[in-house]
């Protein structure tokens, strides 16, 4: 029998609806399944597969969090995805030169490094404007919306010290700074994708600058969005992948990504109706199965 673990947190173990589901799905065809810690749990040489799932915080422990996947790809423990992809992922500044490098349309970028952040820095930044809209800044090593911010005019100091706090703690992460996209208010766009398939896309409303709003499943999906997402999907450097999330917002008539989710994603079957939630909890455990075969 198979021995896959499914790859939690402390914060997150045995919560989270999504692998549980996964769980029951993998032991129902035939496989020993788990759900484990990656800060708490020894991962034993027999294990046949990781799949890490609701890792999520690890930015705030990026230095521990690197050093063991690093760990597992040193002593050969099948992981998915695999660690070059999941720690390209992670740094949206090395995800964003892959996308630019494959002609992918992304939302406008500046990245600022670490040691360069200074409080004079930070103020040319907001004066000059180069995108004549409101900023944002957030650190290139985030998730969930956490240190993200919207700058209005007269709460510099607050983004400031709250970067330059964790970026003190961080020193793998950089600061990215972009144009707020007044259109997410009217959502944004995730395509799932498992094993090369489009199984769903949702809408979702973050609700970092707003409300919270539920996301929920859309199937006229706009031409354009869609086009954009089987291209990301398609890319040389993400071959390897698993299941991805791509994230799409519409800027000026324009479909363009936010950001791919190759690490953690939430692939938010919770809000999908029973049927459906099946279908696409099925698919994964299937393609799991199958990857033990070329792993073991």
């Amino acid at each position: 029998m198979k021995k896959i673990s499914l790859v939690s947190s402390d914060k997150w173990i045995n919560k989270i609806k999504e692998d549980k589901n996964l769980k029951y799905e993998l032991k129902r065809i035939g496989m020993d399944a788990s759900i484990i810690s990656w800060q708490s749990d020894n991962i034993e040489e027999d294990t046949d597969l990781l799949v890490l799932r609701s890792v999520w915080g690890y930015q705030n422990y990026y230095k521990d969090f690197k050093e063991w996947l690093i760990d597992l790809k040193n002593r050969n423990i099948p992981i998915i995805n695999n660690v070059d992809i999941v720690l390209d992922n992670i740094n949206k500044e090395k995800q964003f030169n892959i996308l630019s490098k494959n002609d992918i349309k992304t939302i406008d970028t500046c990245f600022v490094k670490n040691e360069e952040f200074d409080k004079k820095l930070f103020t040319e930044i907001v004066d000059k404007n180069i995108f004549g809209k409101k900023l944002v800044f957030k650190p290139t090593i985030s998730g969930s919306g956490e240190n993200t911010f919207l700058y209005d005019g007269s709460n510099g100091d607050e983004i400031f010290s709250n970067l330059r706090s964790f970026l003190d703690k961080n020193k793998d992460s950089n600061v990215m700074v972009q144009p707020y996209v007044s259109n997410i208010s009217h959502g944004e766009y995730s395509c799932i994708f498992i094993d090369r398939k489009l199984t769903h896309t949702m809408l979702r409303f973050p609700g970092i600058f707003s409300k919270k709003i539920n996301p929920y499943e859309v199937e006229n999906v706009a031409d354009d969005v869609l086009a954009l997402a089987h291209k990301v999907e398609k890319i040389d450097e993400f071959k390897n992948y698993s299941y991805m999330r791509v994230d799409i917002v519409e800027d000026d008539d324009c479909a363009k990504i936010m950001e791919v989710e190759l690490a953690d994603p939430d692939l938010l079957t919770k809000y999908l109706d029973s049927k459906k939630q099946a279908e696409v909890i099925k698919k994964f455990a299937k393609t799991i199965k199958g990857k033990t075969l070329n792993f073991r």
